[in-house]
């Protein structure tokens, strides 16, 4: 988490000063070797900023609708307490898988893979055929299990229009679909038997609720892994694409958000190179989009992370930090379809190792000249511009030391002119910064639950991974 200085600043210039940037002016007008004129027009760019900021702000906070937030948050804690943790959903769900192994045993024909690899018996685990629903019982703990066409979970709960706790209230709908990767796991104990286990290639999901009576699907979307033509493993790389929507409040009646997330990642583990890609979409408009490109040594970044390598109690501040760990990463980000932030970092690891001890020195009271130095080298590593939309204006940003109390820290200026640079703190006034608190305080719970509903899919699959370990250990590590 040490390591996250140089990236958090990068967040915090994006997220708290999205607005104070979105006001670029144009620069058409034609220029001479004036300062006084260079000044002047300096001096309007910065108070078209900060005019522009207040309103930009403030629209971004109206566009987030709470009460679909908390409606999210509720559904979330619900999820994290009667699934993801409940105890007899996971003795449900892996006696089923158990049930699925015991009921598929087949014989290792000859001349095969297997074959060659001394296995005589096998189980085909394929969990594209992992079909079974799983019925919440009337105690609110234990379920049902009967065969189904798909994977799913219905849940009783609260029905806020009629005031009763009802059952089948919520549905949980995963189709999973085709061949992904493999691996071979040996039964231990066992005279030449093995499991062959089949990951799908595709997910579709939805989770609905029947408030008003009929199924109305508040998240939906579809997540792909796809590997390199005729590959059965990651080693030399792969693509990850998700799509995920939401309708929350809709079928209570009240106003919702319709919210699109976008998302993909391409990894080259042969050459070291990745690209990822984000986006957020509320309601129409394109609310965040990110975009990155990673090139390094085959060590480190998105191309090489392994996730085994993180617990479940790891944070994503680590697994950020180890993706950060690689040559160079070019980044870019776009606010509202307005406001483009570009980075480009190079030798990561000595910018990590210099940040921290930027930050050590900093927190035991160095001196102007000493950060001054550090400011020197972290721009030598960072390269930073912002640009608006429809104005083909392009503004540099520098680090530069700037005193905050007792203590000097490197803050981001922005170039208005040559002789003009402005502090991103002294461009921040006070309804700004109250607007971003707000957005803020308003959307960290709802967050966090989202955070803890990742964690607990993963340890879910940590779960799964750790029960075919009690079988045998996996000849494929990939």
């Amino acid at each position: 988490m040490k390591k996250m200085h140089v990236w958090m600043l990068a967040a915090i210039l994006v997220f708290c000063g999205a607005s104070v940037f979105t006001s670029c002016s144009s620069d058409d007008d034609d220029k001479n070797n004036d300062p006084v004129k260079e000044q002047t027009e300096a001096e309007k760019n910065r108070d078209k900023f900060i005019e522009h900021t207040r309103a930009m702000v403030k629209e971004l906070a109206e566009n987030l609708n709470f009460e679909s937030w908390e409606a999210a948050n509720n559904y979330n804690l619900y999820f994290n307490q009667y699934v993801l943790a409940n105890k007899d959903f996971e003795n449900s769900l892996v006696s089923s898988i158990f049930h699925m192994l015991a009921s598929n045993i087949q014989e290792v024909k000859a001349g095969s893979e297997l074959a060659a690899m001394g296995f005589n018996q096998y189980i085909d685990l394929n969990l594209s055929n992992f079909k079974y629903r799983f019925t919440m019982k009337d105690g609110q703990t234990d379920f049902d299990i009967e065969e189904a066409d798909a994977f799913e979970i219905i849940l009783n709960g609260y029905n806020p229009k009629t005031q009763q706790l009802e059952n089948g209230l919520y549905k949980v709908n995963l189709k999973m679909e085709g061949a992904g990767r493999k691996r071979v796991v040996p039964v231990k104990n066992s005279d030449g038997a093995a499991i062959v286990v089949t990951l799908p290639s595709e997910l579709t999901f939805t989770l609905s609720n029947k408030v008003s009576g009929t199924w109305h699907a508040d998240f939906s979307g579809n997540i792909s892994y796809k590997l390199p033509e005729g590959a059965t493993d990651n080693s030399q790389g792969y693509t990850a694409e998700a799509k995920i929507n939401s309708d929350i409040l809709a079928a209570e009646g009240k106003k919702g958000d319709k919210t699109q997330l976008d998302l993909s990642i391409s990894s080259d583990r042969v050459n070291g190179h990745a690209t990822a890609f984000g986006s957020w979409t509320q309601n129409g408009r394109k609310m965040l989009e990110l975009s990155l490109k990673e090139s390094g040594e085959n060590m480190g970044g998105i191309s090489n992370l392994d996730m085994s390598q993180f617990s479940s109690t790891s944070s994503i501040f680590e697994v950020i930090a180890s993706i950060l760990s690689t040559r160079s990463i070019d980044a870019k980000v776009t606010l509202l379809d307005d406001l483009s932030v570009k980075f480009s970092m190079s030798n990561m690891q000595k910018l990590l190792e210099l940040d921290s001890e930027y930050r050590t020195v900093g927190r035991n009271y160095a001196s102007k000249e000493t950060i001054d130095e550090y400011t020197k080298k972290l721009n030598e590593l960072v390269k930073a511009e912002i640009s608006c939309k429809g104005t083909n204006q392009t503004l540099p940003m520098r680090l530069a030391t700037t005193p905050v109390g007792i203590d000097y820290w490197a803050v981001y200026q922005v170039k208005f002119s040559e002789e003009d640079y402005v502090s991103l703190l002294a461009m921040l006034d006070r309804k700004t910064f109250a607007y971003v608190l707000n957005i803020m305080d308003h959307s960290a719970d709802h967050m966090q639950q989202g955070v803890i509903v990742v964690r607990q899919l993963i340890e879910f699959a940590l779960l799964f991974n750790q029960k075919l370990a009690e079988i045998g250990v996996s000849q494929d590590e990939n």
